[in-house]
């Protein structure tokens, strides 16, 4: 009966000391939803996305989204698509619970929907920006950041026919989660 005691107490104790996971690793990617408010007449952004780390910080993204709620010049609501493919660089620290991850973006955006390029239905751009991750927990956060969007292509000129080129900055509050 002693040996089998001693034995049951070396199958808890010893798997317990052992460590199967390392805490510190760092994530594979992220998922994040984002609202906020742009500039130039574009009034609100809404959307998701997520990002894939290929190498230390450096990750590839896709985002989708629409902007533009607000009220054009004939009384008449817009709205535009816009999709993103991006590179990214995170600086990552050793413990990122409870501290800000920084990080960089820019890429490919296209512009689709009603109000884009009429011959198309879409328009092509770039976006650039950056922004914060901030992790409360182990899995869940919130993200802070700032977008350029640029293109050479008519968007919004049914609704405000006077632009020849909207280029508009958007600042966005999310949840990111891993």
């Amino acid at each position: 009966m002693k040996e089998f005691m001693v034995i049951l107490a070396l199958l808890f104790v010893v798997p317990a000391s052992v460590s199967a996971q390392n805490t510190d690793h760092q994530p594979r990617g992220l998922g994040y939803i984002f609202y906020g408010a742009a500039t130039h007449q574009m009034g609100q952004t809404a959307g998701f996305g997520g990002e894939a780390y290929v190498y230390k910080g450096l990750g590839a993204s896709l985002e989708i989204g629409t902007a533009g709620y607000t009220t054009s010049a004939y009384g008449n609501p817009n709205w535009i698509g816009v999709g993103s493919l991006d590179l990214s660089y995170h600086y990552f620290r050793k413990k990122l619970q409870g501290r800000p991850t920084p990080f960089v973006t820019g890429g490919y955006t296209d512009f689709f929907g009603q109000d884009t390029d009429v011959s198309e239905n879409q328009a092509r751009g770039f976006n650039i920006g950056g922004g914060l991750d901030f992790f409360a927990t182990r899995r869940l956060g919130v993200r802070f950041d700032v977008r350029y969007y640029g293109h050479g292509d008519h968007i919004l000129w049914p609704s405000f026919p006077g632009l020849a080129q909207l280029s508009f900055a958007a600042f966005r509050i999310g949840l990111t989660f891993r």
